[in-house]
């Protein structure tokens, strides 16, 4: 970056208390940033673990945007409630946006005049914003994600000449039986981490570097393939092929995500790919992925960004009128806020009114219980007053003594 400033950058997340992909990548772009002289502020109203782990680095860490005493040079923004608090806190501060999905209504893009550049992280990203979202495709970018390799350790040993350790490294789990049965069949020690299984790691890195091969998706394939492992491209969603020096590009540009699953998941398929198992080409796509996805390349990138819309804002600021960010305002306020029942942006407004309306059900079928039982109390509170129950006590007496003689 040619320009020395240093920034104060707001980073904002739906949510920081656990390890998912845009929880990494706002951790590596904080400690980046850091490292190079800048100043981060991350914000997420969701705090936890990794937040911990951001702040442990000296990172100021927040979940209310009103302590922040003074405005930020740029927002860095991820998902659309954060990063529109964020916009409507600091008004006269310019803005890029980072969309991760191609669904999710949390990753929508927020549409306020302070945001120069939306970001997306492959084709089928950006053709979420620029078919599905109407953002000006003068606006929109493809920045693809990458790894901190400062974060890899070295392997202890070279990928075996054929594979004996597999992992399914994913955040679902309904195709790990197929995963597992092909591996079985070839005689393959599988095992899984993350949500996909039952184990779970502060540092993935370490444990991506023992394994022969990965199944992974996304950041995680992108992971795994900086790792050394070969990795084959699949979730629950579908099934993508192993990455291969010949595949790579086009994987790349498809994030190794969504597009990428072109076939169903079966044993037949993934034991397919198992046998184009090569780890001379392995350890090619290894040093590939490498330069093609450093962090500190990007972060270049990234940087040189932010110098050239900071520079432009200063004059842009002046020809931005209030109508503008004030229709802003209210279309993100048409946008976000829950307007009848059932808003299936929110689904814990869905969840909310299920409960409420079997708490309702359950309470008058309790009233219905109680007037019942009250009925019936007070029938046997009439019939134990009653002359023929007095009549007939000697006789129960004389029944119960009866039924006590050996």
């Amino acid at each position: 970056m040619t320009n020395p400033r240093s920034y104060s950058v707001l980073l904002t997340n739906v949510q920081l208390d656990e390890r998912a992909g845009t929880e990494c990548t706002i951790r590596d772009l904080a400690i980046g940033l850091l490292r190079r002289g800048h100043r981060p502020i991350v914000y997420s109203p969701v705090l936890g673990e990794i937040a911990n782990e951001i702040r442990m680095r000296g990172v100021a860490v927040i979940d209310d945007l009103r302590v922040l005493a003074e405005p930020p040079d740029i927002i860095h923004g991820h998902h659309f409630i954060q990063t529109a608090e964020a916009l409507i806190s600091f008004p006269r501060t310019p803005a890029i946006f980072v969309c991760h999905a191609w669904e999710f209504w949390v990753e929508r893009p927020p549409k306020f005049p302070q945001i120069e550049i939306y970001a997306a992280v492959s084709e089928a990203v950006r053709d979420r914003l620029v078919h599905t979202e109407g953002i000006d495709p003068a606006k929109v970018l493809v920045f693809p994600n990458a790894v901190d390799l400062s974060r890899v350790p070295p392997r202890k040993r070279s990928v075996a000449p054929t594979p004996q350790r597999a992992l399914c490294f994913a955040d679902d789990k309904a195709h790990v039986p197929i995963l597992r049965s092909a591996c079985e069949r070839l005689g393959i020690e599988f095992t899984t981490l993350g949500r996909c299984g039952d184990r779970a790691t502060a540092c993935p890195e370490r444990e991506l570097v023992n394994y022969d091969l990965v199944f992974a998706t996304g950041r995680c394939a992108i992971e795994a393939l900086c790792c050394g492992a070969a990795t084959i491209v699949c979730d629950s969603r579908g099934f993508g092929g192993l990455v291969t020096s010949h595949s790579y590009a086009n994987f790349r540009k498809l994030n190794f995500a969504l597009r990428a699953l072109t076939q169903p998941n079966s044993t037949e398929t993934v034991i397919a790919a198992l046998k184009e198992y090569d780890p001379s080409d392995t350890a090619a796509v290894a040093e590939l992925t490498r330069r093609d996805a450093s962090f500190e390349a990007r972060l270049d990138e990234l940087l040189d960004i932010y110098r050239s819309i900071v520079s432009y804002w200063s004059q842009a600021l002046a020809e931005t009128s209030q109508t503008a960010s004030q229709k802003a305002l209210l279309d993100f306020l048409h946008e976000a806020l829950p307007r009848k029942n059932g808003d299936a942006r929110w689904p814990w407004q869905i969840e909310r009114d299920r409960l409420t309306q079997d708490i309702a059900r359950l309470d008058r079928e309790c009233a219905i219980a109680r007037t019942r039982l009250s009925a019936t109390e007070a029938e046997i509170a009439a019939l134990r007053n009653s002359r023929s129950w007095r009549t007939t006590a000697p006789l129960r007496r004389l029944k119960q003594w009866i039924s006590n003689l050996p």
